[in-house]
């Protein structure tokens, strides 16, 4: 009987925690998105994740000015508490079309490639129906 409540116990702590450092992770990707939207006024913004079966997974937040240049990219990767978005460095102006295709789909695709381009993807979607 005291087997029984001590897995009781423990399973309700091991919950809890997860939903603390879901609730956390949570409050750091509403950061990031309010501080992205707020920056610009104009341009668009793409979001983009990959999951992994084994690992962590990527989120992939996408900022481009009107003329489809890239203005900041940001990657989060990690376990859950310790993850916080950061700034991939770009050695020049890129534009969208040189993004996708360094992020190309091919023998090498990471989870990373996979989480820009659908950002690059979730652009391109919101462009089209604008048009």
């Amino acid at each position: 009987m005291q087997y029984t409540q001590h897995a009781m116990a423990l399973l309700a702590l091991f919950w809890a925690l997860q939903v603390a450092g879901s609730w956390v992770q949570w409050t750091h990707y509403r950061k990031a998105l309010r501080q992205a939207t707020a920056r610009w006024g104009d341009g668009y913004l793409g979001m983009g994740k990959a999951r992994s079966r084994i690992g962590f997974g990527v989120l992939a937040l996408l900022e481009v000015d009107p003329r489809l240049n890239v203005r900041s990219l940001q990657v989060m990767t990690g376990a859950t508490v310790f993850a916080r978005f950061r700034t991939m460095a770009l050695t020049q102006q890129t534009t969208i079309d040189q993004l996708a295709t360094r992020y190309a789909a091919g023998v090498d695709d990471s989870r990373l490639a996979r989480a820009v381009r659908q950002a690059i993807q979730q652009i391109e979607e919101v462009r089209s129906r604008q048009a």
